[in-house]
């Protein structure tokens, strides 16, 4: 139901939204089924959990995965992963628990004394909307994991085609990330067995399979994109989220890359984003 309520929006904004569907990844036959089935209808990719392991299934590289992967890489589909998309319900049930109290504890919390099983995010002593800042502030970190991960895996020499975007992480981290992968790949990585395992090194990975998107950054957006690489990075505006850039989200955009060339102002606020999603222009 949710999915075809995508397809209705995307056909009522006459091909101007492109909302991103979700997968039944517990059973893939039907993840499969459909994948086929919302492609056909115009659908132009799909968000993932990072973390499907903790379902109880297995980790997106291992050959469950396969078939799905192989549909992303033919079909030429997007597959996104949203900060949080693999938290699971204890853990949103816990954030919203946390964030609307206004003081206390709940029954929920540790006894006094008690030390904790995981360490929240926030300090207890903050009020609702000081722990809500705090989260959000973090939860821009959460797909540094999958970044991570992807760039030291062989998945797209398995699946050269293939198309990940970073949604909603913000892109301020991405130059310390790929500086980091490289030098600990040369620090750590130095059994034959594991040099052979990728054909290629984390950050050319990045460079050719990976996206990822800002909006409210100011040093990101004025100084750091020849780092990260103009051809990987998309924007938004994030509304109706709290952190949102409405009324301005052109002036914004102008103010912070203003002192970009021309031809990387339209790549990063079109040309990437048309590609990528195969959006026709005029």
């Amino acid at each position: 139901m949710y999915n075809d309520h995508l397809v209705h929006v995307q056909d009522s904004s006459q091909q101007r939204l492109f909302p991103q569907a979700v997968l039944p990844i517990w059973d893939m036959d039907l993840t499969i089924k459909e994948m086929t089935r919302l492609l056909d209808r115009g659908i132009r990719g799909f968000t993932l959990s990072d973390k499907p392991e903790l379902l109880g299934l297995p980790e997106l590289p291992e050959s469950y995965f396969e078939p799905m992967w192989d549909l992303f890489n033919e079909s030429g589909a997007v597959a996104n992963f949203h900060i949080g998309a693999g938290q699971r319900r204890e853990d949103m049930e816990a954030l919203r628990r946390s964030t609307s109290r206004e003081s206390g504890r709940t029954p929920t919390d540790p006894a006094p004394g008690t030390p904790p099983v995981v360490a929240a995010p926030t300090w207890r002593s903050f009020g609702p909307q000081r722990r809500l800042a705090v989260h959000a502030a973090q939860m821009y970190m959460s797909n540094v994991r999958i970044v991570v991960n992807l760039c030291n895996s062989n998945l797209f020499d398995r699946f050269p085609k293939l198309k990940i975007v970073s949604a909603e992480s913000g892109i301020g981290w991405v130059p310390f990330i790929l500086e980091a992968m490289e030098f600990q790949f040369d620090e750590m990585v130095t059994h034959p067995d594991e040099r052979q395992f990728a054909q290629r090194r984390p950050r050319e990975y990045f460079r050719d399979h990976l996206y990822v998107m800002f909006w409210f950054e100011e040093i990101g957006a004025s100084k750091l994109i020849e780092d990260i690489g103009v051809g990987n990075v998309l924007v938004e505006t994030d509304l109706p989220h709290p952190t949102c850039l409405y009324p301005g989200p052109k002036e914004h955009f102008s103010r912070v890359m203003g002192g970009l060339p021309q031809a990387a102002q339209q790549r990063i606020l079109q040309d990437n984003a048309a590609e990528l999603y195969k959006i026709p222009l005029g």
